[in-house]
């Protein structure tokens, strides 16, 4: 594929010289000015993506599957070091209110993991989007979702766990 793609460019090229060369209605005429634009910007950007490709495709086929099982393993351990990268959905046992220390009785809550502070300690942007009641500045009892207020809490490993999924 990386060798066959950038041979295939000749076609959209011929395609908008032969529309160009055509009487056309200015709309038409505008239409085919933004498909050379385009073709041009992806010969462009698809000549750097398929160079930067074909570098890593033959540097993994250049190698036995010996090299390559060894160099799997080998970063097994980085991979493991830190489970949950920056922007993770993870589940958080976090506590309701500030009052409650009983850590048992936290529920599991939504969060974002901002970023690993230490090993095994993670920065969690907690999302509580449970409904709350309360009254507004003007007196009126109002039901609002407590995700207005995000907060962000240091978790260890035993306080947060991976997302479920969708």
């Amino acid at each position: 594929m990386c060798g066959e793609q950038p041979d295939d460019l000749w076609l959209w090229v011929e395609t908008s010289e032969r529309r160009q060369a055509q009487d056309l209605n200015t709309a038409t005429a505008a239409k085919v000015e933004q498909y050379v634009a385009a073709v041009e910007a992806f010969s462009a950007s698809n000549t750097v993506i398929l160079a930067l490709a074909a570098g890593t495709f033959g540097a993994t086929l250049a190698k036995s599957d010996l090299e390559l099982g060894v160099e799997t393993l080998a970063e097994a351990p980085s991979r493991q070091a830190n489970p949950f990268p920056d922007a993770t959905p993870v589940q958080v046992r976090h506590q309701l209110t500030e009052d409650d220390q009983d850590e048992t009785s936290w529920p599991w809550l939504p969060g974002l993991v901002v970023g690993m502070v230490a090993p095994g300690q993670w920065q969690i942007m907690v999302i509580d989007d449970r409904p709350v009641e309360g009254w507004t500045p003007a007196g009126f009892r109002s039901t609002r979702s407590a995700a207005a207020r995000p907060r962000r809490s240091a978790c260890d490993s035993s306080r947060v766990q991976p997302s479920p999924g969708p």
